[in-house]
């Protein structure tokens, strides 16, 4: 394990440095974000002075590593009792994103029989009109209902995609659940007594559009407590004049994005402020001034591509009135540099498993795993904005099929289906020809891409390389389950509010 730690933008100055420099030499203060940094800088060197990884993501490796997780849980985990749900969304997730899901055995029923169990039902005796009751998912066994855990539980459901799943859940109790946690300020606490903030208010926000109960009085005054996170930096806050963090600024401005509020939103203020996450190393700091963090490649990656959605909207409105064709463009961030502080820099794999850290040289987890992927996933196709435009936001329907979507990405990093050494030193014999990887992969990898394309036909039969499936920009759910999930909830009765 790294000794780099998560370090707070307000830590203590080293008061002797301080009182040695000059106005003038601020930039070159010592303190403990610059220690940190420059200890991440070293372990990047080491990376792109090393034989191992390279450009490969050793896809059998995370998959051991994932696979392992559903049967048993480390002993490590034992503090995160109350995140089992998250746990099991975590590994489903990367294992879908990885195309190998479906085929694990019995996956269904055990998730759908596991998460019942989390479930705590609306009792009979209760009512929406005493405001009292169950519903939601708890984060544990024998745990009361959380919006966060519920959030969790309903993507882990989507992510499984089967009809056993989807009935697994109870709308009307999770309607009355979800309308119990509604604040007079538009928010949603978290639970019963608990906090709110726009990380609740997103997570009940996604679920309510998840399960086609998004009702005019649920969602009254939501975009006005979200709006009013957003600070004078241009990101969003947990609340009203909180500092702009990178996870909030997702909830904040995924949940307006579902409640067709982004033109509400200071766009340019939140794009300059999101322009200036991306380090020079390729990962993106959720905060000023902060570590870079792989999971910020999914919550900082998918920002940009909803701003980028929204410009494009009104972009091809005016085009169209003149007669002209949209250009395809790419995202708004550098994508293969992302992709190589995730892939190159946060991979760690020994003999039997591989993963993604937060930072270069600490420990695999679940967590950055799953977003790790994502982010990826996100990098990796400039046509991604698309899906927002046609499974949610502007025209407010879920029946339309998303759009082909084709990989373009300025480099491409390709999957290994294998753990053999050779693969790594032969893609570090390209680390100087990345562009050209597209047309010329190594021989010794191409059987390996061929099995993969059998598994991607459906969503580019004219790709080679393709690393993980797209994920929706903001429910970080597989395209395909998504929209499966969606059209299913979608052709179900609307719940009836007040």
């Amino acid at each position: 394990m790294s000794s780099i730690e998560e370090i707070d933008t307000d830590e203590t100055y080293i008061s002797d440095v301080i009182n040695s420099k000059k106005n003038d030499d601020i930039d070159d203060i010592i303190t403990a974000t610059t220690i940190a940094q420059k200890k991440m800088e070293n372990s990047i060197f080491e990376k792109l002075s090393s034989t191992e990884n390279g450009y490969l993501i050793e896809k059998k490796k995370i998959l051991n590593f994932l696979s392992n997780g559903i049967e048993r849980i480390p002993m490590s985990h034992q503090s995160l009792d109350s995140s089992k749900v998250w746990i099991s969304f975590w590994i489903l997730n990367g294992m879908d994103m990885l195309d190998s899901l479906d085929s694990y055995p019995s996956i269904s029923s055990r998730t759908s029989k596991y998460l019942s169990i989390l479930q705590n039902d609306d009792n009979s005796s209760n009512s929406r009109d005493n405001n009292q009751g169950g519903g939601g998912f708890g984060g544990g066994n024998s745990h009361t209902s959380h919006v966060v855990s519920t959030f969790a539980a309903v993507s882990a459901l989507y992510v499984i995609g089967t009809e056993e799943s989807y009935k697994t859940i109870d709308r009307e109790s999770m309607y009355i659940f979800l309308m119990r946690m509604k604040t007079k300020e538009g928010a949603f606490t978290s639970e019963d007594g608990g906090e709110y903030d726009s990380r609740t208010t997103y997570c009940a926000i996604a679920v309510a559009s998840m399960l086609n109960i998004l009702t005019p009085e649920l969602v009254r005054g939501v975009a006005d407590f979200l709006l009013s996170c957003q600070t004078y930096e241009g990101g969003f806050g947990a609340y009203p004049f909180n500092e702009a963090h990178g996870g909030y600024t997702f909830c904040s401005v995924a949940a307006l994005s579902i409640l067709n509020c982004l033109h509400k939103i200071d766009m340019n203020s939140l794009h300059r402020w999101i322009t200036f996450r991306q380090s020079n190393d390729g990962g993106f700091e959720g905060r000023t001034n902060k570590l870079v963090d792989t999971c910020y490649s999914y919550w900082q990656g998918a920002v940009y591509i909803i701003i980028q959605s929204y410009f494009n909207y009104y972009k091809k409105q005016e085009e169209e009135g003149n007669g002209k064709d949209q250009q395809q463009e790419g995202l708004l961030f550098n994508q293969s540099k992302l992709q190589e502080y995730v892939i190159r820099f946060c991979q760690q794999s020994d003999k039997k498993y591989s993963g993604f850290s937060d930072h270069p040289s600490r420990g695999k987890d679940y967590y950055h795993t799953c977003y790790g992927l994502s982010g990826i996933s996100l990098s990796q196709y400039n046509e991604i904005g698309k899906t927002i435009q046609s499974l949610n936001t502007f025209t407010n329907t879920f029946e339309q099929p998303s759009p082909p979507l084709t990989k373009n990405s300025a480099n491409t990093f390709i999957i290994s289906n294998n753990n053999n050494n050779n693969n790594n030193n032969n893609n570090n014999n390209n680390n100087n020809n990345n562009n050209n990887n597209n047309n010329n992969n190594n021989n010794n990898n191409n059987n390996n891409n061929n099995n993969n394309n059998n598994n991607n036909n459906n969503n580019n039969n004219n790709n080679k390389e393709q690393l993980v499936e797209p994920v929706h920009p903001i429910y970080n759910i597989k395209l395909s389950k998504c929209e499966k999930g969606l059209k299913y909830f979608y052709s179900l009765n609307s719940i009836n509010s007040k």
